[in-house]
């Protein structure tokens, strides 16, 4: 699922997001791959580093502080240029912000520094509504319940599993809570005594357990004591969070925004079938906790988002799980250290990451005008919000990023302290999504990412467009609706390769596509042995823009099925496009769109671009017949032309002899010249 923007689109992101939407006392910066790390060293409240040039521009600028942007990268977490080890947060002091774009640029300058950034604020996505409607209308609706009945469960069977991580990268989780606590991962990787869980129950509450706090990094993933997460904000002296409780603040309001991890856990993996509270989709698959918000704000930003993504990744690929990364908060503005950190996370740590597609404007009103981010990066599954009756909600937003619907209306679950809430927001039906694919990677385990990912687009239901018809809707909510019973039990979709074209043009003169000619196209597929059978395989050939001149008669094709492993070409039934004489030449764009195993609302779908190269057709005098030769057969040509013969374009430019405008007897006399001269 790439997300691909055109820099107009990236810069205008910026320009309005430069005032409210960075944080004016931070400024991020990259050093080029070939730098060493930066020693930091910090003494009577002032801070330094080994880097002479960079620590010039810190005393300057005197400021506040200089640290990883994300704690526990290494050498091996990188993308491209960009390594995570390697970026660094400049805090700065109140009476500098309004320089911003000043000391940014001073950064800029050093020739050990790869890029710079400003930092972009991220913030919780959610409209809070105690009205307590809804109960979890949203669980039938999308069909959990009659996907639980594949398993006998009350024969024992457990729809999900605890190796199934679902990560809340949020503002903290209390797991403590009786209906969270029971699918809390445990970090087996760090139990000490080896009595197989890592929290224990006290009382009527639940501690880490004493016989595995030995302060060491057991599972060696850079975290002392992870029993169950990490609080990725308790870097700083200044806050007072333990870095291994990923608790939400003490004393903070079981309603507000603090409490908004805790609601996104719930609807993650509730524990599901214990006669209390709530049920979630993936029933007993784990939560692990992770919060990413500083303790010091009364509302919380997200101010270690993408250390917490990167921890969450690293974390489950470490212990062996299968990790799904919740991001229910976002903001605008493009990060190109935000897109890397995602890409590694994809590429090297086998996670899928989710993210709330955003609530529209701060009005509250539904926008398309920006991109949001992280939803919108590449490697990232983006999820609106829909109502009871799959209808927009008018305060969400609607982007062509945008790749799956789901509930997100008046959504029932787990608050701090112990009780339920219903809320309202793209944070919520983000981990809806989440939970869906925690129950299919139970039911499926060998199934990876990118199928895993295929089967809950190709499976959504699009009934979401039936109900919201609006022109400017259209293809902007995603593939559909989020359905959990036919993701888990639709026949794994192909995964069709494009390989190669084969060219027939006709009346061909030169083995090159020529203005006026006719091509017969062939495509040869392949389909990836590790995935499913393609059924009914239909292709249609459509023009990338509209190109002057050309025309596709023969746009719709079969190829028949293909079983994994298998090629198919469509032989017999090739398409055909028409390259008129005034048709655009060079290299022009085609798309090979294929659809298969279409069964209901359920449909794969694949796209290829194709790229043909038309010559401009040079015209030779007196060769009507396009042979290269000028004979007697020309001379029949021009003939037939008189006696009333439709020509073709090339025809009256190459029997005109004379340049008179018209084909005639005269232009006869000049070819037999021609002939004669030649003779």
């Amino acid at each position: 699922m790439k997300k691909y923007f055109t820099l107009a689109v990236l810069l205008c992101s910026f320009l309005i997001s430069k005032d409210e939407h960075i944080r004016q006392d931070a400024i991020l910066f990259c050093l080029k791959p070939n730098v060493s790390t930066l020693e930091i060293i910090r003494s009577n409240n002032i801070v330094s580093v080994n880097h002479p040039e960079i620590n010039k521009i810190l005393n300057n600028l005197n400021v506040v502080d200089i640290h990883p942007w994300i704690h526990g990268a290494s050498d091996n977490d990188y993308d491209g240029e960009i390594y995570l080890n390697r970026i660094y947060r400049v805090v700065l002091r109140s009476e500098n912000r309004v320089e911003l774009d000043n000391q940014k640029s001073q950064f800029d300058l050093i020739t050990d520094i790869l890029s710079t950034e400003y930092e972009f604020i991220r913030k919780p996505f959610y409209t809070p509504n105690d009205s307590q409607y809804g109960q979890q209308w949203f669980l039938p609706h999308i069909n959990s319940n009659d996907a639980w009945d594949l398993w006998d469960i009350s024969g024992g069977e457990i729809p999900g599993g605890s190796s199934i991580l679902l990560a809340s990268v949020d503002t903290g989780v209390d797991w403590d809570h009786p209906d969270l606590r029971n699918n809390i991962w445990n970090n087996l990787g760090e139990d000490a005594d080896g009595d197989g869980v890592t929290i224990i129950e006290q009382g009527n509450t639940w501690i880490f357990d004493p016989g595995d706090q030995n302060y060491i990094d057991d599972d060696g993933n850079g975290f002392i004591d992870d029993f169950i997460g990490w609080d990725c904000s308790g870097y700083s002296g200044s806050f007072s969070d333990n870095d291994n409780n990923p608790l939400p603040p003490a004393g903070v309001s079981n309603g507000g925004t603090w409490a908004h991890g805790t609601h996104v856990a719930g609807l993650l993996s509730a524990t599901t079938n214990n006669g209390t509270g709530i049920a979630s989709t993936a029933f007993n698959c784990s939560i692990m906790c992770v919060k990413v918000s500083s303790g010091e704000q009364d509302y919380p930003y997200i101010t270690h988002g993408y250390e917490g993504i990167l921890y969450a990744a690293k974390a489950g690929f470490i212990s062996g799980d299968f990790t799904i990364i919740n991001n229910s908060w976002g903001g605008i503005g493009y990060s190109q250290y935000e897109q890397a950190t995602i890409n590694i996370v994809h590429e090297d740590y086998n996670a899928i990451v989710l993210a709330a597609g955003g609530n529209g404007d701060d009005s509250g009103q539904g926008v398309d005008e920006f991109a949001h981010y992280p939803s919108s990066y590449q490697n990232v599954l983006s999820v609106c919000p829909t109502g009871n009756n799959d209808a927009w909600n008018h305060w969400a937003t609607y982007h062509e990023s945008i790749d799956i619907a789901a509930p997100g209306e008046g959504i029932r679950s787990t608050k701090i302290g112990g009780g339920y809430t219903s809320w309202s927001g793209s944070s919520m039906a983000t981990p809806i999504v989440g939970s869906v694919i925690g129950l299919m990677r139970s039911i499926n385990p060998s199934w990876n990412n990118d199928q895993l990912i295929s089967m809950v687009l190709g499976t959504s239901d699009p009934i979401i467009y039936d109900i919201n018809t609006e022109d400017y809707l259209q293809g902007k909510l995603g593939r559909g609706r989020v359905d959990a019973l036919t993701a888990i039990t639709t026949e794994l979709f192909p995964r069709l390769e494009f390989i190669d074209i084969d060219i027939s043009i006709l009346d061909d003169t030169n083995g090159e596509i020529n203005q006026g000619e006719t091509v017969e196209l062939r495509t040869i597929l392949f389909n990836d042995p590790e995935w499913g059978t393609g059924y009914n395989i239909e292709g249609t050939l459509v023009l990338s823009e509209e190109i002057q001149n050309v025309s596709i008669p023969s746009s719709i094709v079969n190829f028949g099925n293909a079983y994994p492993g298998d090629a198919v070409m469509n032989d017999s039934d090739p398409f055909v496009i028409n390259f008129g004489a005034l048709s655009s030449i060079g290299e022009l764009e085609f798309y090979l769109n294929i659809t298969s195993n279409i069964d209901g609302h359920i449909k794969n779908e694949q796209s290829f671009p194709i790229i043909l190269n038309v010559i401009e057709q040079l015209v030779m005098l007196g060769d009507l017949n396009q042979d290269s030769i000028v004979n007697i057969l020309d001379i029949v040509q021009i003939v037939n032309i008189i006696l009333g013969d439709t020509p073709t374009q090339y025809q009256l430019e190459a029997g005109d002899l004379n340049a008179d405008g018209i084909v005639n007897v005269l232009d006869i006399v000049n070819i037999v010249n021609m002939i004669l001269d030649e003779q």
